[in-house]
Parts: C-alpha cells; structure tokens; sequence
C-alpha cells in the first residue's frame, strides 16, 4: 500500500448532492461531494453512511491534512483506484473511534512490545516521534485515474492525481471509465 500526505492544508467542504440515479431510492448511503479551497467544482465524490458523515463533519472544521492511498497496478496501463483520506490527529477523534484506532495501531506494530537492542535511528530521533503528534487516516472518498500521466513515478503519480482532484479537473469514475471505453 503507497500513502501520500500532502504538506499544505486544504480547506474543506462536504455537500449532499443529488444521486443522479446511482443510488436506489431505498438506500442509505448519502450522496455527498468534497469541495477543495472554496472551488465550484467537486474535487470528490462519495456515497457514504450517515455515522461516516457525522464523523467527517466533527473532523472537517477549518484546514485538514489530505493523502492517497493506493495499491500500484502491476501493469502501467492498468487504472489506479485510490482512497482520499484525512489525518486526524489520534486525541481529535470522537472517543469510541480514539480508543480503536489505538488497538489497530498497536496490533500493526507487534515488534514494539518485545523490542531489544540498539535503535537504528540514533537516541535524538526517539526524542522526535514522542513529540510528533500520532494521527490516523480516515478515507472518505475513492478516486480513480483511468489512464496514468507518470507511468515510471508511482509517487509522482499519487502526488498529481491527488493536485487534480482539488483544483476540480477529475471527473466521476463511471463517466471517465465510460469515455475510456468509448475512445474519447
């Protein structure tokens, strides 16, 4: 899994949007789109649960740090499908989700219980990480890149993937795969 965070804030707006006949009148999924930096054009699109949109509007209130996540296809003409998300740090959390995000990180680094030896790092950088806030990553919003732009730079790749959605140049998956399909 490749994760990138971008350095600079983003201000971020979620709005309810209209299905366009993608939902089921039955459904409760909600329709909502993100919009980047006060720009009219969505940078995101999801359908999400409603406790997910009650999260999204405790964490989203004023600039929030973005990244991407995704699995790189093993062939470079396959599409990306990536995961935007935002970083919250772990004390900014509503309490139930603090105290399991606490577990699956301790259960992703089992090698800290029984650690011994010398750090590889050096004694300054421990110093570091205990003042570094420790933050989690709440995906909200897939994002799909039909046809890749940098082909030999995954990272570059995630990095203008990511840029393009927030200046509002993306367009729904199903309408970009559509036009790949068509030729267009």
């Amino acid at each position: 899994m490749h994760v990138y965070l971008r350095d600079e804030p983003v201000d971020l707006e979620m709005r309810e949007v209209e299905p366009e006949g993608l939902l089921s009148d039955d459904s409760a999924l909600i329709p909502v789109a993100f919009y980047a930096d006060g720009n009219e054009s969505p940078s995101f699109r999801a359908f999400l649960p409603p406790e997910t949109i009650v999260i999204l509007h405790q964490v989203i209130r004023g600039p929030v740090k973005l990244g991407l996540m995704a699995e790189e296809p093993e062939d470079a003409a396959h599409e990306i499908q990536a995961m935007v998300g935002l970083t919250i740090p772990i004390e900014a959390l509503p309490p139930g989700m603090a105290a399991e995000a606490e577990e699956a990180e301790a259960e992703s680094e089992p090698w800290k219980d029984g650690a011994v030896g010398e750090s590889w790092r050096g004694d300054d950088d421990d110093d570091d990480d205990e003042d570094r806030p420790r933050t989690v990553m709440l995906a909200f919003a897939p994002l799909v890149r039909v046809k890749r732009r940098h082909p030999a730079d995954f990272a570059e790749e995630l990095a203008d993937l990511l840029e393009s959605a927030l200046s509002g140049a993306t367009k729904p998956s199903l309408e970009a795969r559509v036009e790949r399909m068509l030729g267009l």
